[in-house]
Order: C-alpha cells, then structure tokens, then sequence
C-alpha cells in the first residue's frame, strides 16, 4: 500500500507525482495518519450550512451563532446555478453526502478547465457506483455517501444546478503548494483498479488492514481484575501497536453488561509518561456505547469474537496499557496486542490520543459556550499543538424529543469562523432525519449508528471516523457539535452527550482532559427523569376502570435486549393510558420477557391486556403462570397504534402475586424487523377482575 502522507513524498520532490492510486491508498491507510502535518497541509468541508451565523471581529462575539436554516446555504450563484465547493491548489475532494439529491446537475470543474469532468444528475452521481463499489458509494438511513477520491491539481470548483436538491456536505484535503497531483479526468481502468482494491478493503471491516510484515509479534494475556484492580501489560523499546483485541468476559443481562463496560477502563501511556494519552471506560473506547453494540467499522468494531481496534500506534520508549475495574464484581477479560517494527523513526510520528468525557468545557470559556454567544456549542475536544483529528463516537441520553441538528464546527489553527461547519449531527455521521424505519442501526467503514431505540429519538450511539480526510492541524484544534437541548429541563426530558474523541498529536503533548470517576460516567437508565414541573401534574386516570398501567409493572424476565418506559405522546395514532407503555426491545425468535402483576382476590377473573401495534412489532404467545392462553397475537401494523383491549379469557387466581410472559415467536411478513430479527413488544395495561 502507497503512502502519501509526509514530504518529501507529499511534496512529490522525489517520489514524482501523486497517482490515483497513491490518492486511493489514503482511503484505507491508518498508518499515514501518524505522520505529523506540514505547512499547507489543509482538511475541511463545504455544506449548505445556514451562512445566518457569523463572527463580528470588532466585538468579538459570535451573532446569530445557532442559525439552523442549513438545506440551501452555498458560496455564491453563477447564472442558474449555485457554487457550492471551490479550492484552490493541489487537493483531493474525499467525501459528498446528501440528504435530498434530485435531477439537478452536479458539474465539477477541474484544474481552471471550462468543460467539468463530471456533468450529471446529483442523484445518478450517488447511485452511479452504488452497485459497483458498494462500500465506498452508499446510503445510510437515507443519507447518500459518495467516497469516490477526485484529485486535482491547480483548482476544483463545484457547482449544482437547478432542481439538485437541498443539502451538501464536500469534504476535501489541500496539499502544499509544491505537491504534484494527477488530476482527475474521468474514469480510467487504472482509477477503477484503484477503487476496487479500496472497496474491498472497505468491504473486510473487522479484519486487520494493516499489510503483512516480518517481524510481527503478538501478545496475548488472560487478566483478571478484582474489584478496585488494575493490570498492566507492558511493551519495551521503540515499535508499533497495530491492533487491540479484546474479549471481555460479561454477564448475560444486558443492563449488567452495560455497568461493566462502564466500570473497567483503559488507559494507555507512551514513552514512560505519568498521566496517559488514551483513557476511556472500556466499550466506549471501542466507539460504542451504551454495552454491546455489534458492528464493523474499519478502524474500530464489536463482533461476536470481542472488540477490535486497528489504529497505528507508535512509540520510542515503549508503553504501558492499564485495564482497570471500579465496578464491585472482578472481571475477566482476554487482550491480544499485535505489535509491529517501525517503518520509520519513532521521533518522526506522532502519538495517538483518545479520551473520553462528558460536559468537559477544558481549554473554552464555558458561560460562553451554555449561555453566551458560542451557545449552542458544545465541545468535543480542544486541544493546543501540532496533530490530526481523526475521528468521535457519541452517545445521546435523549429521553424525548430529537437530539440531532447539531452542526459540527471545526476551528483550525486559532480560526475565528470555522473552516468546516455542518448541518447536523446525523450528516455529518453520514445519516440523514434520524433513523429511517424500523429505525434499525447500521453500519460502514467511517460511518455507523451502532445503538437506538425504537423511535430514533432516545438513547442513541453513533460514531465517524476520518481516515482519508482527517483534519491536520499546526498550532491547534477546537472541534464542537451543537447541543440544543439542555442537560434537564422542567419536561422531564434531559439530553445528555458524552464522546470518545480520537487524535494525534506530537510526542509529549499532554491530554487536556482528567480520568473520570465511575460515578460521573454511570449510565441514566432509559426513564424519564429530570426536576418536577413548576405545578405537579394531576395523576393521570387510567383509560378503563381497574386498569394497571404497563409502565408500572416489575419485569420478572428478560432473555435479550431490553425493556423500559417509551412516551408514547408524540404518536397520534391513539391515545396510551397514562402516556406511556412498557417496551421490549431487541428480543429475538424464542426469546421471553416477563411481567408480574397482582390479582386483587382469590377466585375467577377476567384477565385483559392493551398492547401496542406498529410496523416493526412481532408476533408473541402469551403465558399465564407458565400455561398458555389465547392464540398468537400478531402486532404488526403499519402504523403506531395501541390494539384494542384483548381478553385473555377467565381464570382461577389466587390473591397475590401472578406472572404474564410473552413470548415471541416471530413476525409477520410486512414487518420491517425482518432485516434484523428482533421485534418489539408493548404493554398498555392490564386489567384483573
């Protein structure tokens, strides 16, 4: 695999010039991604962010700093058109992305030239390579993905004509002055040999893409970490980590898994330093949380043989890697490190960094950022120095109400207006208006939604990362995203945001973060929580007399996934008793969840249920106290509905304690839940009597 990264091979001083294949090489190369940056080294975007938002230099205040009006922004209009990218010098266009592309033309001017070497249909632009190269062009939940490399050498100009659409992002990298580029001029042989080789790699995700060299040894160690514990594993002299391999023993319940993933740590230390470089708990260091999450990005992913991370990680001296465990249980787990010989000097590569937090507003005036002018920035990671910035996973505490919106913004190298800003949080993941339905996660090389409940509204994790197009920087970087909602508010419906931010930065640059404590990074559990509304709210009367709502059930059972109290108010397709349902997520074919509930006498009663149908609810048995009753209730529909109250015939219960399991069984063939298996379950209420 070529690398193009570092001058004088950047500069093209001795290695001639950059090919196709050396410009495709970066698609798939966590090596480059080391080298330190040098001048003229340039990574940024241009979206159709709202232009509403500005930076007054003679107050220096930020006006209108929120502005969400982001489908139509652009550079400047040429006749009917719009201008909607334009760079100078060499460079490359990674990544296009769209929300809404349409028949309008896409035209891309090259290096000064009048006649564009791209004249079609933005639309047929996204699906020209749909099929062909089907992990580098791409749609995720609605968002078009294009990761075809156009390289150019003087200039690159972009414009969309009437009817494109709404919606843009252009990522692209600028080289030095004297690097010499081949530009692009349309699709030869050798380009599609380059972005076939590119696909496939991008298609193995999971397996290591590092090329195969001697001298590589791998260490392998079973630890156990008692309550309170650490272990180290200890690397000497000057080489490579090029893989982090982890299989954590964890318990079967899934809110446990969540605790434990929470509890142990990682923490990673190069050149004998005394704080570390990488610290995170340990699943969201592997860009996911909350628990297990299984998915395959390139450099980083979850699979059912343990996690995986595959960034180049150099060092001198040598490093430590620290497991620790806060939790009250010990843990066991197995780590296998491949360690590699360095293809070039340690003192010449940069050290890799990773950390994970919270409301962390280190390096920025806080008060600016929650209630000032910067307000709704919030900050993901900010640091002085020389370094790239290559990528984040995000998780989302959203208990109502859409997260996303938030635009990205990248400032550069002390920048008053930041040379990148986005459109929302789910663009610049490469997503687009939340989840489509079922609202089923996904995932990509640089791109995935690894975590969501039901709605795409709650509980969400996501994660980006920039391999081909990170974001250099010489003297600093301050990346935020817009947080619009607040931690609490007086609906009971706060949005809290913690991030693991990933980066390189120059030997003996310091993290700006601190180790949190396990108790500021425990999960809030998926219920509405929040202060009490200003006037307490009268309990609301249940829909039929005798009615015990869902929500206020005790789960007894749960063989997969899990279960939680979903608002249902946002739906109009009826009216919940109470506003709410008890939901099951994530359980599969076979897989039970089980309720207990009171009889209020001895002798024979009615039993009746009120159930949610929608279009990715299951088909489920019912179990009375182990014995079945009625026939499979199919709840699919194509609309989110409560059922009508159902009966489940009359029975001899004593007073007491009693147990309704439902069981799935499978699904109906219009219920979207096909594509992953799992179906969903809601319970209204129950009536005895």
């Amino acid at each position: 695999m070529a690398v193009v990264a570092v001058c004088p091979a950047l500069c093209g001083a001795d290695d001639g010039v950059l090919t196709y294949e050396d410009i495709a090489s970066r698609l798939c190369d966590l090596e480059r991604l080391a080298t330190p940056p040098v001048e003229g080294e340039r990574g940024a975007a241009w979206t159709s962010a709202d232009r509403g938002g500005r930076y007054d230099a003679a107050t220096d205040k930020y006006i209108n700093w929120g502005a969400n009006g982001d489908g139509g922004g652009f550079m400047r209009r040429e006749g009917d058109s719009v201008v909607a990218a334009e760079v100078e010098g060499p460079g490359v266009l990674w990544r296009f992305w769209s929300a809404m592309p349409r028949k309008g033309h896409v035209k891309i001017f090259i290096d000064g030239n009048e006649t564009p070497v791209i004249d079609q249909p933005f639309e047929e632009f996204f699906g020209q390579f749909e099929k062909t190269y089907p992990n580098l062009a791409l749609t995720l939940s609605r968002g078009r993905n294009r990761f075809i490399p156009i390289p150019f050498q003087k200039s690159c100009k972009v414009t969309l004509g009437p009817g494109w659409g709404r919606y843009f992002h252009i990522t692209y990298s600028k080289f030095p002055k004297a690097t010499k580029v081949d530009s692009f001029k349309g699709y030869t042989d050798e380009i599609h040999a380059a972005l076939k080789k590119a696909d496939a790699v991008w298609g193995a995700r999971g397996e290591n893409p590092h090329k195969a060299d001697d001298g590589v040894k791998i260490i392998r160690e079973k630890m156990t970490l008692a309550p309170g514990g650490k272990s180290e594993l200890k690397i000497d002299g000057a080489k490579a980590i090029r893989a982090i391999k982890m299989r954590p023993k964890l318990p079967e319940d899934v809110t446990a898994q969540e605790d434990a993933l929470r509890e142990m740590t990682i923490a990673i230390k190069w050149d004998g330093e005394s704080a570390p470089s990488v610290w995170s708990p340990l699943g969201d260091f592997f860009a996911t949380s909350p628990g297990v999450n299984l998915y395959k990005g390139l450099p980083m992913g979850m699979t059912d043989d343990g996690f995986y991370s595959y960034w180049y990680m150099p060092f001198e001296k040598g490093a430590v890697i620290e497991l620790a465990n806060d939790g009250p249980q010990p843990r066991e787990l197995e780590i296998v490190v491949e360690i590699a010989p360095l293809t070039k000097p340690a003192g010449e590569l940069l050290r890799f960094h990773a950390w994970w937090h919270g409301d962390d507003y280190t390096g920025v005036d806080e008060k600016r950022f929650t209630t000032g002018d910067r307000r709704p920035d919030w900050p993901l990671l900010v640091t002085e120095g020389r370094g790239r910035y290559v990528g984040m996973t995000q998780h989302i505490w959203k208990f109502g109400g859409w997260w996303g919106e938030g635009d990205e913004k990248f400032f550069v190298d002390r920048e008053k207006y930041p040379s990148t800003i986005g459109t929302g949080s789910e663009d610049y993941i490469g997503y687009a208006w939340a989840a489509n339905r079922p609202f089923i996660t996904f995932e990509s090389a640089l791109a995935n939604n690894t975590h969501l409940l039901p709605d795409a509204q709650k509980d969400t994790s996501v994660n980006r990362f920039h391999v081909c197009d990170d974001v250099p920087f010489m003297k600093s970087f301050e990346g935020v995203i817009e947080k619009y909602v607040p931690n609490r508010n007086n609906r009971g419906q706060p949005c809290l945001f913690d991030t693991v931010v990933y980066w390189y930065a120059m030997p003996g640059s310091k993290s700006p973060y601190k180790v949190v404590p396990l108790p500021g990074r425990v999960h809030p559990r998926p219920t509405p929580s929040g202060p009490p509304p200003r006037k307490p709210a009268k309990p609301a009367k249940p829909l039929e007399s005798g009615a015990v709502e869902g929500e206020g059930l005790k789960v007894t059972r749960c063989d997969g996934g899990r279960t939680w109290v979903q608002d249902m108010r946002r739906y109009r397709g009826g009216k919940w008793s109470g506003g709410k349902h008890l939901i099951w997520t994530g359980g599969k074919k076979g897989q039970s969840v089980a309720i207990e509930f009171d009889a209020p006498r001895s002798g024979e009663q009615e039993v009746k249920v009120r159930l949610t149908r929608a279009c990715d609810y299951g088909q489920f048995q019912l179990y009375l106290d182990g014995k079945k009753v009625g026939k499979v209730i199919d709840l699919y529909g194509p609309d989110v509905v409560p059922t009508e109250t159902i009966s489940l015939g009359r029975h001899d219960l004593k007073k007491g304690k009693h147990t309704l399991r439902a069981e799935a069984v499978g699904c109906n063939e219009k219920c979207k839940a096909l594509q992953v298996g799992t179906f969903l379950f809601g319970l209204d209420y129950m009536v005895v009597k």
